[in-house]
């Protein structure tokens, strides 16, 4: 009869091939995973007082002499073990999670490996040596067997040199520090574990002992977890608290790692999940934990490098599964974390009222745990905020479909006004109180300004302040096609601060040239300049047409020259408005009738000469400004406001608001 004649080449060369540090480190692993289980093996309860590994890498950041040596003192190369080795796929470990592959990986990742073991045969040692190769026949060359008298006892070396260039070449590591890491990461399960022989790893001058290093990172730790799951069968945590030198080479800083037959398969980072970073007394600790079970077992690939199950399974298991127990063993951690974050959610509500839509304990339970940073929180409650806002709009289009339809009864449509009453009250009073922060702020930087720019010691630098535009008259400079630059105006500013009636107003023109503010901006003169003692127009669109003046003089001011006369300022671009010559920011002209009405306002100092000009002006109800209405010219009037009274009338038509969302007394620019 005829049989099929296996092609070792071909099936080593279809074997996956590395993509990250610890998969090219898999061989090797494998290597050391064979020397424990021979130890185990001889030495059964006690191998953790007498077996005995040796692991040595050399290694360098070119690669081009790579070379490692792993020996054990365990049962070696006796009868079965040396038919198991000399079978493909043998299913000699299989009781243990071998599969039969790791002599594979050897041949795939090195160019050259020697083998010498010491065993017994009838009472006697024997060493058997030979060089194992990738070739299609005879992978096994110059064997020799022969007498070993001088034996201590039976014992296994294999030597690799070389590595090939599929991958293993590029993603072995080259430092010796990765080796440690990936090495601790990786037989983490069986370093904790309590059979565990004595393993001395040397990289380069360097020299560790396992367990007894993992002992020295591991702070606290919490083992014999049982987890009794319908999904996934009966699952066993161990959890642990240690040096942050345990993270220091992996992608992340905590980690649950998935282990199958005493090796680690897959360390999922759940440092989003946790929202910590370095956490303990000194802020230097990280958390690890370990899962094995016979799940995991049953679905390991055949090189031990993967599970067969989705990614989506380990994201279950960690939630479902795992979460409870990890935070209980982080209470403390995550209980200061969390503080932070609720006085984060706090500070961003008081901002932004809008997305306030519950408690504390209520926003807290929509993030992610730990979230600390602004952004992302602001960003998860608004998205709350939308869903939550749809939810209601769905509910009021519900409620005035039925109310539309007629088929509620008296009962219903009382209770359907009340709901649909209740939303529509709930968003307007987040949005009103979101808008009131604002004008909050706004009053209490306009305050620091006038201090600022009224202290005659300041450096006068400080008149610059780019941010007035934004109150005032918002003004940004655009380069068209051709070059030239173009005066646009945001729409929203602050007027109100004026007068109310200026809320809604669109910004539209000035009594000096645009192209004047083009160039100071492309010149980068200052900005201030072009704010005051300008006149600054605004208009509504009903019917009949209201044009809003503004004209503001340095807070401070007191001496003017005669052509500075602020009534004969205003009422000459009255005229100038009024005759049509003008053109808006946009560039278009400016069309007005005789039923147009013109507010007029000037802000500034009533001081020194200011004070002379409006002496004889009709004084305002408080006696703090004044008013001057033309009997001829234009309908309309102009008020002369103080900065003092400005800020203070402001202040006072504010304050209900204020008082109502909670900001009264608190100035956002100084501490409480």
């Amino acid at each position: 009869m005829t049989s099929l004649r296996p092609n070792l080449v071909k099936r080593i060369d279809r074997l996956p091939k590395p993509a990250s540090v610890a998969a090219a480190m898999q061989p090797l692993f494998e290597a050391i995973s064979n020397a424990i289980h021979s130890v185990q093996a001889r030495f059964g309860e006690d191998v953790a007082a007498l077996g005995r590994i040796y692991v040595t890498v050399s290694t360098a950041r070119k690669k081009d002499k790579v070379w490692a040596t792993v020996e054990d003192n365990g049962l070696g190369l006796n009868d079965e073990n040396w038919d198991a080795f000399t079978t493909t796929d043998t299913d000699n470990k299989i009781t243990i999670g071998g599969k039969g592959v790791g002599r594979l990986l050897w041949l795939d990742c090195f160019q050259k490996i020697h083998i010498q073991s010491v065993f017994e045969h009838d009472g006697k040692f024997l060493r058997r040596s030979f060089d194992f190769a990738l070739t299609r026949d005879n992978q096994i060359q110059g064997e020799r067997v022969e007498p070993y008298e001088s034996a201590e006892g039976p014992s296994f070396h294999v030597r690799f040199e070389g590595l090939r260039d599929n991958g293993y070449s590029a993603k072995f590591p080259g430092r010796d520090s990765f080796v440690f890491q990936h090495l601790t990461s990786h037989f983490l399960p069986t370093f904790i574990g309590g059979r565990c022989p004595q393993i001395s790893v040397n990289v380069r001058d360097e020299t560790r002992h396992y367990p007894a290093d993992i002992d020295k990172i591991v702070h606290r730790k919490e083992t014999g977890i049982e987890l009794h799951t319908e999904e996934y069968g009966l699952l066993r945590l161990t959890l642990m608290e240690c040096d942050k030198v345990a993270s220091a080479d992996l992608k992340g800083t905590h980690f649950v790692h998935f282990i199958a037959h005493d090796r680690t398969v897959h360390s999922q980072s759940i440092d989003g999940k946790l929202g910590l970073k370095y956490f303990g007394p000194n802020g230097d600790r990280v958390f690890h934990a370990i899962l094995t079970g016979a799940y995991l077992d049953a679905h390991v690939n055949q090189e031990r490098t993967a599970f067969m199950f989705e990614d989506a399974v380990i994201e279950r298991i960690i939630n479902d599964v795992c979460t409870s127990h990890i935070e209980e063993f982080l209470a403390e951690p995550l209980a200061k974390l969390s503080g932070q974050q609720r006085e984060k959610i706090e500070e961003i509500t008081e901002t932004y009222p809008s997305i306030a839509f519950g408690s504390t304990d209520e926003l807290q339970a929509k993030l992610p745990s730990g979230e600390l940073n602004g952004d992302a929180i602001y960003g998860h409650l608004s998205r709350e905020r939308f869903r939550r806002d749809q939810r209601q709009a769905e509910k009021i289009r519900s409620v005035l479909t039925r109310l539309k339809d007629g088929v509620t009864d008296v009962n219903a449509f009382t209770s359907a006004i009340a709901e649909a009453g209740k939303a529509i009250e709930d968003a307007e009073q987040r949005s009103l109180a979101e808008y009131i922060v604002r004008r909050k702020v706004v009053l209490d930087f306009i305050e620091i300004l006038l201090e600022k720019v009224r202290d005659e010691t300041h450096d006068s630098s400080y008149q610059r302040e780019d941010i007035l535009h934004s109150f005032i008259c918002p003004l940004r400079v655009n380069t068209l096609e051709d070059g030239s630059k173009k005066v646009d105006v945001a729409s929203s500013h602050d007027l109100w601060i004026i007068d109310e009636r200026l809320t809604f107003a669109q910004y539209f023109s000035s009594d000096v040239e645009f192209s004047v503010l083009s160039g100071a901006f492309e010149n980068d003169e200052r900005p201030d300049v072009l704010i005051f003692d300008y006149v600054h127009g605004l208009r509504q669109v009903e019917e009949p047409s209201k044009v809003l003046l503004v004209e503001f003089k340095r807070p401070g001011r007191t001496s003017y020259d005669d052509g500075e006369n602020p009534q004969l300022q205003v009422e000459r671009y009255v005229r100038r408005l009024q005759s049509g010559a003008m053109r808006d920011v946009r560039g278009r002209p400016i069309k007005l009738d005789d039923r147009t009405v013109f507010y007029c306002f000037i802000v500034a100092d009533i001081v020194g000469k200011l004070d002379d000009w409006t002496f004889s002006w009709q004084r305002t109800a408080d006696g703090r400004g004044r008013i001057y209405q033309p009997k001829d010219g234009f309908r309309g009037s102009i008020e002369l406001i103080g900065w003092d009274a400005l800020l203070g009338d402001a202040r006072g038509r504010n304050q209900a608001f204020f008082d109502r969302v909670g900001i009264s007394g608190k100035s956002f620019f100084s501490p409480e």
